[in-house]
């Protein structure tokens, strides 16, 4: 686990996961843009709960600890692989080999009749 300060919170998280939200929250600020994630973490009570976060480029975020293994499992490794995407998408210089989430085919647009 790694350790995430989020406003006035500590978030334990998988160490991937506060990797990739620095990450993330870097790329974020470069574009000048902002979002929100939902990772999940492990409660003090020790069940994995999920928090929503706004990062940004005001977001003032530190990590820190040894990723340890004790992931959070397959709730992890979807969050992973959501940041994964989210940072691509909004890299300066992206271009997307398939339609981005919420667009509609290309076909769509030969529907279209004027007449």
């Amino acid at each position: 686990m790694k350790h995430i300060a989020y406003t006035d919170t500590v978030i334990d998280t998988d160490g991937r996961l506060a990797d990739l939200v620095l990450e993330y929250a870097k790329v974020l600020a470069r574009t000048n843009s902002a979002d929100t994630i939902s990772i999940p973490y492990r409660a003090e009570s020790g069940a994995v709960e999920r928090i929503t976060m706004l990062v940004g480029p005001a977001s003032q975020l530190t990590a820190w600890g040894e990723d340890d293994g004790d992931g959070l499992g397959d709730l992890a490794d979807a969050a992973a692989a959501d940041l994964k995407r989210r940072i691509r998408e909004r890299t300066p210089g992206f271009v997307p080999t398939e339609p981005l989430a919420g667009a509609g085919a290309i076909d769509d647009f030969d529907e279209y009749d004027a007449g």
